[in-house]
């Protein structure tokens, strides 16, 4: 696909990012249908699986997801009308999401700074460690920390794809300075990869929690309507450079932020507790991968 976006990240303020997402393609009809038919209160398992049976690609990657270790049901769920009735709308939702979003760049290649396997590897390692978090801290939004710890590094594949002059220059500043992504491109840049993902996941129709812990998860403190579930994501994301699965292309962050710490109640000396968890579920998360490749 060729850049649709001419114009330099250095030239582009906050503001007129709304009116360049309008020049980069959106997602299929199929997608957009589903996610705004699952947000409303009275849709039906029927309804759903009628959508989604509608697009024999997506059935069928949705069954393969539904059936892999991640989920790690005994049975063979053989209908999507099925997998939504076990499975529940969430959990189909964010199957869903996370398949609209590896379709949508599944034929962007690595380069001599991103390699494309490291990168998915991190944003399901994110995932993974948010859906262990949440089961250990007990926080009822284990499916939405899942699809925003895939997701939350988004922004960096529209750079890379609509900005790739600029994606570049990023990546060198980044290694010749040993900052981390998102002080590259505050140096550089007016926008970062977290402002550009919730412009893209506005116009896709995501779920607005899925927008805005996207938006906020490197400055936590200023999410207001999901504040646990972007401090969740903030954290895993820190937690996965401790465990070698950090984003490539730059360096580790220099620090986890406290507010972050605290709203969840823990240090990062107690989530060393968690490490084992979080390697053993990673096995299984690594089934989206599969996806992908």
């Amino acid at each position: 696909m060729a850049p649709a976006v001419s114009k330099s990240l250095m030239d582009v303020h906050p503001r007129e990012l709304k009116g360049m997402i309008k020049d980069i393609p959106t997602l299929p009809v199929i997608y957009q249908e589903l996610f705004q038919k699952m947000q409303e209160r009275d849709v039906s398992v029927p309804q759903i699986a009628d959508i989604i049976s509608q697009d024999q690609a997506l059935s069928t990657k949705i069954l393969h997801l539904v059936n892999s270790a991640f989920y790690g049901y005994s049975k063979e769920i053989r209908t999507i009308s099925r997998a939504v009735v076990i499975l529940g709308f969430r959990a189909v939702r964010s199957a869903a999401l996370a398949i609209s979003v590896f379709d949508y760049f599944k034929d962007e290649e690595s380069s001599s700074q991103v390699d494309m396997t490291q990168f998915w590897t991190h944003s399901i390692a994110v995932a993974g460690i948010c859906k262990v978090l949440a089961a250990e801290l007990q926080i009822n939004q284990q499916e939405e920390a899942f699809i925003v710890g895939l997701l939350h590094d988004v922004g960096k594949l529209i750079e890379k794809r609509y900005f790739p002059g600029d994606f570049d220059d990023l990546c060198n500043a980044a290694q010749e300075q040993h900052l981390a992504w998102y002080q590259a491109e505050t140096a550089l840049f007016q926008i970062h990869h977290a402002t550009i993902g919730k412009a893209i996941f506005r116009a896709w129709d995501f779920p607005p929690s899925v927008v805005e812990a996207v938006q906020s998860h490197h400055k936590p403190d200023s999410s207001t309507k999901v504040a646990q579930l972007t401090a969740l994501v903030h954290v895993a994301d820190f937690i996965s450079y401790q465990l070698d699965l950090g984003a490539p292309g730059a360096w580790p962050p220099a620090e986890c932020a406290p507010g972050a710490l605290k709203m969840l109640g823990i240090s990062l000396a107690d989530t060393a507790e968690y490490h084992e968890k979080i390697r053993a579920e990673l096995e299984h998360s690594m089934e989206i991968l599969k996806l992908i490749q």
